[in-house]
């Protein structure tokens, strides 16, 4: 078994909230150089640049698994990961309708650019993506697992757009496969609200910029940095947990 780096939430260019610098090509440079592992790409209700990012990344010795962190309608931010494209691709084409036909003001919430390998602009999104997809949070787990994908609720220590700010708690039966935290610290003052006491609680930077990548971070022991080693090492960091 060896320590792995992984951060797997990361916006692209594609997020509106994300800096123009937030490239494919750039977010991989930057996760080699300060020594990352595995990432996720995890855009606002959409997976696109990820597809991009992973291509790049197999280059370099890096894996990068596709995702998005889907808004659901209690506005509460799932970041679903997926072991392949096409399962992310397929998850994208199953939301995109339910998003709100709100046009996107650039100048206000910032550009959703689509970026090639190339650092080439593929097109520009014009749907806003920073609304709540129409669909339940119990809905959307269900539809990324019956995808193959992670689901694991975002920062849960935020005041807003977490599953914590917004039910209050953590349902027992909700087939998450782990939860984010900025600061781990909080966790005893969380767990309250969390009723599987065998979460495992992980730590990613959430960048938007390039100097954010790898911020915040988790190790992940594995015997080989794979898709299905990591869900195996999620596991069995619950078993450990609290």
């Amino acid at each position: 078994m060896k320590k792995y780096w992984c951060d797997f939430h990361i916006h692209s260019a594609l997020s509106p909230c994300g800096s123009l610098e937030m490239s494919p090509r750039d977010i991989v440079s930057r996760a080699c150089q300060v020594g990352l592992d595995a990432i996720a790409i995890t855009d606002h209700n959409m997976v696109e640049n990820a597809i991009y990012t992973r291509e790049i990344g197999k280059k370099h010795n890096l894996l990068v698994l596709p995702g998005m962190e889907l808004q659901t309608t209690e506005e509460i931010h799932l970041l679903a990961i997926f072991g392949s494209s096409e399962n992310a691709l397929e998850l994208q084409k199953q939301i995109y309708p339910s998003l709100p036909s709100v046009p996107n003001k650039a100048d206000y919430f910032g550009d959703q650019v689509v970026v090639d390998e190339d650092n080439h602009i593929v097109r520009f999104e014009d749907k806003l993506l920073l609304n709540s997809v129409l669909i339940t949070l119990d809905n959307a787990v269900a539809l990324i697992k019956s995808l193959g994908g992670i689901v694991i609720p975002s920062h849960i220590d935020n005041p807003t757009f977490s599953i914590i700010s917004q039910l209050g708690y953590i349902p027992e039966n909700l087939a998450v496969d782990a939860v984010e935290i900025r600061d781990r610290e909080r966790i005893p003052e969380l767990l309250p609200f969390i009723m599987n006491k065998n979460m495992p609680f992980l730590t990613f930077s959430d960048a938007h910029y390039l100097s954010d990548i790898g911020k915040r971070r988790t190790s992940l022991n594995l015997t080989e940095v794979r898709f299905e080693t990591i869900v195996e090492a999620m596991e069995d960091l619950g078993h450990r947990n609290p």
